[in-house]
């Protein structure tokens, strides 16, 4: 009797195994808007499907918000996904060019006086291409994507063209913006 108990454990144990079948996954990406410098209001969008950025001729960088959503199965991705940002415009710093003027402002301990002082300049070290959108983003809540761009005023007159690729699919979207 011992021996055959040990036997019927292993007829049943030799079941037919079912196949698991794991859902397709479906990324979709969607560019909604190019957002001003204040994140208030939406770049014109013409009928043949292009964003139209004013540039600001006081500064030498227009910042605009470039927003999107990228879903899975319809759904905000869980856990975030990586979106790749590609710009075709770039400008460049030479060197010895002026980067950046520092201030600093502050209330003087001492004699409670609001002041302001003038840090040196911040002075660029070599030659460098700077690019005119942020190389990556991962989606947030609801899935929304963003992304940074800021070309400049010189640029007056081209077609900046913003690529997105999501990292996994290799899902690729095109965004065309006229800066005038």
């Amino acid at each position: 009797m011992r021996k055959l108990i040990p036997l019927l454990f292993i007829l049943i144990g030799c079941e037919k195994e079912d196949e698991l079948i794991l859902p397709k996954n479906t990324f979709s990406i969607n560019i909604d808007s190019v957002l001003n410098a204040s994140g208030t209001k939406s770049v014109l969008f013409d009928t043949n499907g292009f964003y139209h950025l004013k540039l600001d001729s006081t500064k030498n960088q227009t910042l605009s918000r470039v927003t999107g959503t990228i879903l899975l199965n319809g759904k905000e991705p869980i856990p975030p996904e990586k979106v790749d940002w590609e710009s075709n415009l770039y400008w460049s710093i030479k060197s010895g060019d002026t980067v950046a003027i520092i201030t600093k402002s502050y209330i003087n301990y001492f004699t409670g006086q609001f002041t302001i002082i003038n840090l040196p300049p911040l002075i660029a070290s070599k030659d460098e291409l700077v690019p005119t959108s942020n190389f990556a983003s991962y989606s947030g809540k609801g899935g929304q994507i963003n992304n940074m761009i800021a070309p400049i005023y010189k640029m007056k007159g081209d077609t900046l063209i913003l690529k997105t690729t999501h990292s996994v699919s290799k899902q690729i979207v095109f965004t065309k913006i006229v800066l005038e």
